[in-house]
This record gives C-alpha cells, structure tokens and sequence, in this order.
C-alpha cells in the first residue's frame, strides 16, 4: 500500500497519548480516521482536530472488551467513512506488579484489552479486508514483548504474543493483497505509558532504555503501511544489538535491564502505588457512595 490519500483508517484507543499521535499522522496524508475509544468528549475532539486538516473523521465510543460490538462497530466505521483499509491495534493497559501479588482478574483484563480484543477486531474486519484483496494491519506492541521485564509479566507476555501474532498473520497472509505490520516502541518521551511512571517515582529515564517521542512512533506505523514492513523497533541506542545477542544469550536483557536500572523503575512504581494504597482512607458506612 504505497498511498494514504483517501484510505480509510480506524485507530483504536484513539482518544489520549499515542493513539492522537497515529491519527494525526494519517490525516497529514490525507486518510479518513475513525478514532475509537470509551471517552466519548475526548474523541469528539480529536475527531474535531483530524477534520480541520481536510479529511472526514470520526470518534466512536465502544468497549473493545466486549467482542459482540466489533461487527456494529465496523459497520458504523463503513457507514461513516466507507470501507476499512486499515486497522491499528493501539488500544492498551499496562499495570506494574509482582506477578505473585497480581490479582487474577488483572492479569485476565489485560490479556483481553492488549492481546485478545486485537487479535478478535481483526479476525472480524479480515474477511471484509480479504474480498476486496486490499489492507493493512498495524499492532501496536512493546519492546517489553521483546525482552524480559521484571514488574511487568503480564503486559510482556500480552505484547510478546502481539508480536507472534503479527509475525504468524503477515505469514498467514503472504500474496493476499492484505498485510500485517507490528510496532515495537521503547520508551515514549510524552504522551505514552511511561510518563506517568516518571511522575509517580521521580526517576529518569535509564539511558539503555533511551526515549523516543510520539511523533517518531507514529511515523513508523506510516513507513510500515508505506513499505510493507514486518517489523519496526522504535527505540535509540543499542537495543537492536542486544536484542539479537539476547537469541543466544536469554539472560541478557533480564541482566542488562537490573544493571541499567530499567527494572529498578518498574520495582520503584510498584512501591509507590503500595504505598500510595496504604495511604487510602477506609470508607465508613457513613461515607457516601462514589459517584460513577
């Protein structure tokens, strides 16, 4: 898929951080956006923004928890824009725990959020993207699903199989006419999960891990429409090297995440919300009920 001009693009968790980044980029290049989250004020307004830039946008509030809503979803996108071209597989959680101390509920929502809802979207858009022998899927993974991350076992193990997933589709899909692209960012300056994190303990970025802003990210998914790529780390530094010496060596990136202070990060956040939970006054039976 060589042009943008005109496709018809859905970004899911859309509303905040990198998710308006990505819109931003494919409306610069003239697609038609629908951006889909459960914030339905915030969407409006990025839809708004996209549409001062020439192209028809919308925001769709929807659940991507619950699959039944992926069909009436498609088809409002269809209605809206017309047919789907592309689908970026943004939306995500991310909660930092000892995987001992995360409750099993946790662990099952971000699986479903970060691995099962992408994974079942696409399956419902594929058919549509196969009869017309045209399209693209973008997967919004993690370099946490490239390498071993202590504090974050879920949210690696959900990116980790984002990545198989893409890779496996892409195979799957090979001379169809459709694609499939993953995204594996490091650390994003603003806009993405890790500044809150930077904000809640004080610490900087570990230099292994290095910084790249929301803008670089969002090009990639464009060159990995543009050029068909497979695969596409978002990260400056070394990691690239460390990552291939890691298929030899399966310890390194745990060693090298302890010895930068990359998994001091994570054990710090994990701290500070303990204590910030402690820190919590116990609801009486006087107290009123929080409003929804």
């Amino acid at each position: 898929m060589r042009q943008l001009q005109g496709k018809n693009v859905i970004v899911t968790g859309g509303s905040r951080g990198l998710g308006t980044y990505i819109a931003r980029a494919f409306a610069a290049k003239g697609a038609h956006v629908a951006v889909v989250a459960r914030n339905v004020a915030a969407l409006q307004q990025v839809a708004s923004e996209l549409r001062t830039q020439g192209v028809r946008a919308v925001g769709i509030a929807a659940d991507l928890g619950d699959v039944s809503g992926y069909p009436t979803l498609l088809d409002r996108v269809e209605r809206e824009l017309g047919p789907v071209d592309i689908l970026v597989n943004n939306a995500a959680l991310e909660a930092n725990s000892a995987f001992a101390d995360f409750a099993p509920e946790r662990i099952e929502e971000l699986l479903r959020v970060d691995l099962i809802a992408p994974m079942l979207l696409t399956r419902a858009l594929l058919p549509r993207l196969l009869a017309r022998g045209s399209g693209h899927i973008v997967n919004i993974a993690s370099l946490a699903g490239k390498s071993a991350t202590a504090y974050n076992v879920s949210y690696a193990a959900a990116k980790g199989g984002l990545v198989l997933f893409s890779q496996s589709l892409r195979a799957e899909l090979h001379k169809t006419g459709v694609s499939a692209a993953v995204i594996c960012p490091g650390v994003i300056s603003d806009g993405g999960m890790y500044a809150e994190k930077r904000a809640l303990t004080g610490k900087p970025t570990p230099k292994l891990a290095g910084e790249s802003s929301p803008a670089r990210v969002a090009a990639s998914v464009i060159k990995a429409i543009v050029s068909d790529r497979a695969e596409l780390i978002v990260s400056p530094g070394p990691i690239r090297s460390l990552l291939a010496l890691n298929q030899f060596f399966p310890d390194l990136m745990g060693y090298m995440a302890r010895a930068s202070g990359v998994s001091g990060v994570f054990e710090a956040v994990v701290a500070a919300e303990k204590q910030a939970a402690r820190r919590q006054p116990t609801q009486s039976q006087e107290s009123p009920p929080p409003q929804a």
